[in-house]
C-alpha cells in the first residue's frame, strides 16, 4: 500500500513538472504553392508584402536570392511571391486578371488588406508600378500604400532608345547585339514601327522622361515610392561595354528628379554601393541584394 501511495506521489508530481514547462511553440506560418504564386502567411498578419520576380524567372529564384522570408514572418508581415515574369509591362488587361488572382489568394487565405505593398526587380519593378497604379484607379481593396521597385527598365522609350545606340557599337560581339537587337525588333512590332514608337509606347511605359509623361503612375503621387538601384559605371563598363547614360540607374536617378519637380513628396531613390552580388556570389549591380532587408521591412511597418 505504501509502495502505491509513493508512486501516486511521483506521478502526480510529474503531471505538475509537465503543466508548468513553458510553451516553445512558434509562430505558425502557413505555405501555399501552386503555378501562380508562393504564398507565406504570417500568423498575425500586419502587412501583405507581394513581390513580382526578374525576367524570366519565378518565385523560386526570388526566395533563392532575396532572402526576406524568415525575417518578414517573424514581422508579421505575410509574403506573396508572384511567378508573373514574362513581360516587359502590362496592360489594362493583365491589370485586371493579376488583381483577380491576388484577390483571389487574399480572400481564400483569410489575408487583411488594409496595409499592402508591391515590389519587383527589373521588369518586376516595371509590372508592380503598373499594376499598383490601376489598383489604385479602380479603388480595389488592394491598393497599396507603398510600391518599391529594384534596378528596374521603368522608362521603356529610354530602353528603346539605349538599344539604338547599342547597335551602332563597333565593340560589341554578336552575342552581345542579340539583346539590343531583339528590343528594336519587338518594340517596332508591337508600337507600329519608327514613326508611331514613342506615341504608341506612352500608353503603356509606366513613364517616359523626354515627353515628361507619368500619367501611367499617377495615381501613385500620393503613396510611399522606393526605387533602388546600383549605379556602377564601372562594372556596367567592363562588363557589358554600357554607358552609363544607358543603364537603368540613369534612368531612375532621372525619374526621381522628374517626379520631385512635379511635387512628388514621397519618392525615395536609394542608391547603393558595392551590395550588387548574385546569389552564387558574382558580382552583379543587377541583384536583388542591393536591397537591405530589415529596412525594407521596416520602411513596410511605419
Amino acid at each position: 500500500m505504501k509502495k502505491l501511495l509513493f508512486l501516486a506521489l511521483i506521478l502526480l508530481i510529474g503531471c505538475k513538472n509537465e503543466s508548468k514547462k513553458p510553451s516553445d511553440k512558434k509562430k505558425e506560418i502557413t505555405n501555399v504553392v501552386n503555378e501562380n504564386y508562393e504564398l507565406v502567411k504570417a500568423n498575425n498578419s500586419k502587412a501583405l508584402l507581394i513581390i513580382f520576380p526578374g525576367g524570366g524567372s519565378t518565385s523560386k529564384e526570388t526566395k533563392r536570392d532575396f532572402k526576406i522570408i524568415d525575417k518578414a514572418t517573424e514581422k508579421g508581415i505575410t509574403v506573396l511571391l508572384m511567378n508573373f515574369g514574362r513581360k516587359l509591362w502590362i496592360e489594362n488587361e493583365d491589370s485586371q486578371e493579376l488583381s483577380k488572382l491576388i484577390i483571389k489568394a487574399v480572400e481564400e487565405n483569410n489575408l487583411s488588406t488594409n496595409n499592402v505593398f508591391i515590389g519587383g526587380m527589373s521588369i518586376g519593378g516595371t509590372v508592380a508600378l503598373t499594376l499598383s497604379d490601376y489598383l489604385h484607379k479602380t479603388n480595389s481593396a488592394l491598393k497599396p500604400k507603398g510600391v518599391f521597385i529594384v534596378d528596374s527598365p521603368i522608362d521603356l522609350f529610354a530602353l528603346y532608345e539605349s538599344s539604338q545606340k547599342d547597335v551602332l557599337r563597333k565593340n560589341f560581339s554578336e552575342e552581345r547585339l542579340a539583346e539590343p537587337k531583339w528590343i528594336i525588333n519587338y518594340f517596332e512590332e508591337e508600337f507600329g514601327g519608327k514613326n508611331s514608337l514613342l506615341t504608341n509606347i506612352q500608353k503603356v511605359s509606366p513613364l517616359t522622361i523626354t515627353t515628361k509623361n507619368v500619367n501611367n503612375i499617377k495615381n501613385l503621387k500620393n503613396e510611399k515610392l522606393r526605387f533602388y538601384t546600383e549605379p556602377d559605371t564601372l562594372w556596367w563598363k567592363e562588363n557589358r561595354q554600357t554607358d552609363f547614360e544607358s543603364t537603368n540607374a540613369y534612368t531612375i536617378q532621372k525619374t526621381k528628379e522628374l517626379l520631385t519637380d512635379n511635387n512628388w513628396d514621397y519618392v525615395e531613390l536609394i542608391q547603393t554601393k558595392d551590395k550588387g552580388f548574385q546569389n552564387d556570389g558574382e558580382r552583379n549591380p543587377h541583384s536583388w541584394s542591393i536591397v537591405d532587408i530589415d529596412d525594407l521591412i521596416n520602411w513596410v511597418l511605419e
